[in-house]
Formats: structure tokens, sequence, C-alpha cells
């Protein structure tokens, strides 16, 4: 039997989508150094922190196809399969934002700016209410840089999946 990418992708879509979320992140945060290498400039990697997001694609896309994939049928129809690729490709966006605020909290602490004023049990709540919903607004605004590029692509990959 002849070894077929699209079969063995069939078998690990976990895997699948966890590659294809980090190769998309990749892209993503290498595409201002093409851009100043196209331009004459030359060619440097981007800093530190951004290469988080690589680690977010990759286990944002995986966890989220690990939950989604077979729980929601996408494997019994190519329509389906779609369907849920938009929804990992859509809810993996806030997944770098928390893995780069985790990677902030610990090598800087809290990153929100205390309250002027307030007592330190209000800024606790205030900061632990931030923590989690800055990523999912961060991942929210994610669709306009990416042009909703994470939602098409994993919806080609779900279709690509499912399809007989």
């Amino acid at each position: 039997m002849a070894w077929e990418p699209l079969a063995v992708a069939r078998w690990h879509p976990v895997r699948t989508f966890g590659a294809t979320g980090g190769v998309f992140a990749l892209l993503f945060i290498l595409t201002e150094s093409v851009q100043n290498l196209l331009a004459g400039r030359g060619f440097s990697l981007p800093s530190g922190f951004l290469w988080l997001f690589v680690v977010g694609g990759v286990l944002g896309g995986a966890l989220l196809a690990w939950l989604l994939w077979e729980r929601l049928g996408a494997e019994r129809s190519p329509r389906r399969g779609a369907a849920v690729g938009a929804l990992v490709g859509f809810l993996a966006l806030p997944v770098p934002f928390y893995i780069l605020e985790l990677a902030l909290v610990v090598a800087q602490g809290i990153p929100f700016e205390p309250q002027p004023g307030v007592s330190p049990l209000v800024q606790l709540l205030t900061d632990f209410v931030l923590l989690p919903l800055v990523p999912l607004f961060l991942g929210a605004l994610g669709l306009l840089p990416t042009y909703g590029g994470t939602v098409v692509i994993g919806a080609l990959v779900g279709y690509l999946l499912a399809r007989e």
C-alpha cells in the first residue's frame, strides 16, 4: 500500500490541525521579515515572544480538534468537516494570546496597569477578570489581520479530512 499524505492526515486529525495551526502562525509571524527581505532591508527573525504564537497555533489547533472533531461528527461528511474545521480555526485564535499572556505573567508579573485609588482586593479581582477576557478579545480582533484566514484554512482542512 502506498503512503498517501491525505490518508495519514485522516487517521490523525488532531495532529493535522495542530500542524496546520503551527504552520499558519509561522507564516504569519514571518511575513514582515520576508517583506523586509524582498524590499532589500535584510532578513531578521521575529522577537522571542512572537515565537509563542507558533506554539499557540500548534496547541490551539490540536486541542480544539481533539475536543470537537469526533464529538461533532466531522468525519461523517465534507460539509460537516468544513464547518467543524472552520470552528476549530475560529476558536483557536485566542490560544496563542493565552500562551503569550502566561509567558508575560511568568516573565514580568501581571501585565495590567494598577488602577489608581482602588483597594488591593478590587485590583486583584480586576486582574482575574482581565486575564481570561483580554485573550478572547484579542483573538476576535485577530480575525482582522489574518483576514479570517484561520477560519478558511480550518474549513479547508476539515473538508479535506472528511472527504472520501
